[in-house]
């Protein structure tokens, strides 16, 4: 029989098999973020300056990839870590900001297993000009950030999930479901959904999701917002509210965006309630500027100044690094970054 050399061997696969090439695809992606950044607490504290991540958006690496198993239906997985790019190291588990796999359909939508951001999260992110990061970032006064209140760890990822996200052509509703096994991991236990629509200039959900934690209680996460876009400015505002025993936190944000050239300028305003025995003055009050300006579709600079006033016991800091917040003492904090995705 005639044998052929492996360079041959590969040219005929190509050639033969394009169609079965196409049906599959595996993509590296990823984004580097890195900012200076001085933040100043009034009282003992003082200010600090370092080199810092995670300013205009959230550094990250992962592999992505699907398969068309036909007849519509796709398997697809994900794998995304965090990264600290200021000291090339990454930040927790290696997967932790996403492992999921998936079966999805354009008629009956997608069902999505493992580690993945609850659907009580995506409002609190999207619904803000500065996402959930940075110094004007919505997730500055969020008690209990990332986590929760009452022993929670489910205010934002939890492990174990199963999800359901409705079919894309609903008219412009979306919707996602999930319930997550705690697997012996205290505080994991969550079930939750989100149901929102989005069409024209108008993007509106609302989201509810629980904990079971300790001694019988439960911790309870509702919110409700959106976006309009009229051209000019596109305004943003969020409720949210969590709860766990006698402690309960409300946190309203409203802000707006503008695009300035290549650019665009951000506002935003917030407002959080604290509320439980020994714990009603705990409020505080956050105002946020930014300014994004793109070299390309994938290179942007940036800076940013935030202040939040704190009242009562209340210490939030504008960005999570040191120093630690005064109890009812401001805190404020500038940057200046790039950030590139790839």
């Amino acid at each position: 029989p005639m044998k052929l050399s492996p360079l041959a061997l590969g040219l005929a696969a190509v050639c033969a098999g394009p169609a079965a090439l196409a049906q599959s695809s595996v993509q590296l992606f990823g984004l580097v973020d890195v900012n200076y950044l001085r933040v100043s607490s009034d009282g003992s504290n003082g200010s600090v300056s370092k080199l810092g991540t995670d300013g205009n958006l959230s550094s990250r690496l992962g592999f992505r990839g699907s398969e068309d198993l036909g007849g519509g239906l796709v398997a697809s997985f994900w794998l995304e870590s965090a990264l600290l790019p200021d000291t090339g190291e990454y930040q927790g588990v290696y997967w932790h900001r996403r492992s999921t796999l998936s079966l999805s359909s354009r008629t009956w939508g997608e069902l999505r297993l493992g580690r993945d951001y609850v659907p009580t999260f995506w409002n609190v992110s999207q619904f803000s000009p500065f996402g959930t990061v940075g110094v004007g970032g919505s997730a500055a006064m969020v008690e209990g950030w990332p986590m929760g209140l009452g022993g929670a760890r489910t205010l934002v990822r939890v492990d174990n999930s199963v999800g359901y996200f409705l079919p894309r052509d609903l008219g412009g509703f979306y919707g996602q479901a999930m319930y997550a096994m705690p697997e012996g991991a205290e505080g994991m236990r969550y079930a939750g959904a989100r149901l929102g629509y989005a069409g024209g200039p108008l993007d509106i959900a609302a989201a509810y999701g629980r904990t079971p934690v300790a001694n019988g209680q439960v911790y309870r996460t509702a919110t409700v917002g959106g976006t309009y876009d009229f051209g000019p400015v596109k305004l943003y505002a969020n409720y949210h509210r969590h709860q766990a025993f006698n402690d309960r936190q409300v946190h309203v944000m409203v802000g707006a965006s503008m695009p300035v050239g290549p650019g665009v300028i951000k506002l935003s305003a917030a407002r959080a309630n604290r509320s439980g025995p020994g714990l009603d003055a705990d409020d505080a009050t956050q105002f946020a500027v930014g300014y994004v300006h793109w070299l390309s579709k994938r290179t942007a600079v940036y800076t940013a100044y935030s202040r939040i006033r704190n009242r009562g016991n209340a210490a939030y800091v504008v960005a999570d690094s040191s120093p630690a917040g005064s109890p009812g003492m401001p805190s404020s904090g500038l940057q200046f970054g790039i950030s590139h995705n790839f």
